[in-house]
């Protein structure tokens, strides 16, 4: 009976090694061949990026010594997460939208009167003077590289479907993370934008997406851009950035300061507090409209 006993539990042993291994040998596979992923930074790339003063070792890094990090037990209590159902983290039901067609898009006088639609998560479409720009453009349904992975939209809709916006004179990125840079929605909008501007090496995800280099604009922190007679300034944020397990701060992240001759607009991106929000204001402000995402960062 001993014997018995003995041989069902090596069995046992050996099925849960081989599964952990085909688990593994899976995660592997789908991290190195799925696109969601993202691309890589050519090493030419690397050594203009040296001349940053936010570029250390390889790395983006915060204004005073700030170092956001996950360890592996964050991780693995971030995926854990992911499959776990928090009280209070979400509505009990679906949050109405209100719908927008492409005539109303097309048809609105934005040289009159700036406009902001709300998709949920931090995107917003702004019309401003006769242009369409989109902030942080996520269309999916869960801000993930998997849809099995991270807590759905709590709207069941978006304002309009991405298929039926009309072009887009600009899309501006504030940095890499999965609910501000969509996969999914890349690939549907890539066709019908005239410009992509983003922090440093968030252009290489782009481009291996199937976006053309030429319609990419990568900023430093400071710099700016004119867009016709709209002018996009590329402004600090205290963050971090990530696509996978080991690309860690590889990509600048910012907020974006946009301003016409009558209108003046900060989208903070992703930030924890610190001193670059007065030092954007002293310099830029005062603004219109501010759009400020709630960064949590302390324990």
């Amino acid at each position: 009976m001993l014997k018995i006993v003995k041989k069902v539990v090596k069995r046992v042993f050996v099925v849960i090694g081989i599964s952990i291994i085909l688990i593994i040998g899976i995660g592997v596979v789908f991290l190195y061949t799925s696109p969601q992923f993202g691309g890589v930074i050519s090493e030419k790339k690397k050594e203009n990026y040296s001349e940053s003063k936010q570029y250390r070792d390889g790395k983006f890094i915060n204004n005073n010594n700030v170092k956001i990090e996950m360890s592996f037990g964050d991780m693995m209590k971030a995926i854990g997460g992911m499959f776990t159902s928090n009280s209070n983290t979400k509505p009990e039901k679906n949050i109405e939208v209100e719908r927008v067609d492409s005539l109303n898009i097309v048809n609105y006088d934005s040289k009159i009167k700036t406009r902001l639609i709300w998709f949920g998560h931090s995107s917003f479409l702004m019309q401003i003077h006769d242009k369409n720009i989109l902030i942080d453009p996520m269309f999916g349904s869960v801000p993930a590289p998997n849809s099995l992975l991270g807590t759905k939209r709590f709207s069941k809709e978006l304002p309009i479907e991405v298929e039926k916006l009309p072009f887009i004179d600009a899309v501006l990125i504030s940095h890499d993370h999965y609910d501000h840079l969509d996969y999914g929605s890349i690939q549907k909008l890539k066709n019908k934008v005239g410009v992509f501007y983003t922090p440093l090496g968030v252009g290489a995800h782009l481009i291996e997406w199937g976006v053309d280099e030429d319609k990419i604009i990568e900023l430093d922190w400071w710099q700016d851009s004119k867009f016709e007679d709209i002018t996009f300034r590329c402004t600090p944020a205290q963050h971090f950035s990530g696509r996978g397990i080991s690309d860690s701060d590889r990509t600048l992240w910012c907020s974006w300061v946009i301003s016409t001759d009558n209108t003046n607009v900060f989208f903070s991106g992703d930030s924890g507090y610190a001193n670059h929000f007065k030092e954007i204001g002293d310099k830029f402000g005062p603004f219109d409209i501010a759009m400020i995402e709630c960064g949590q960062y302390n324990e």
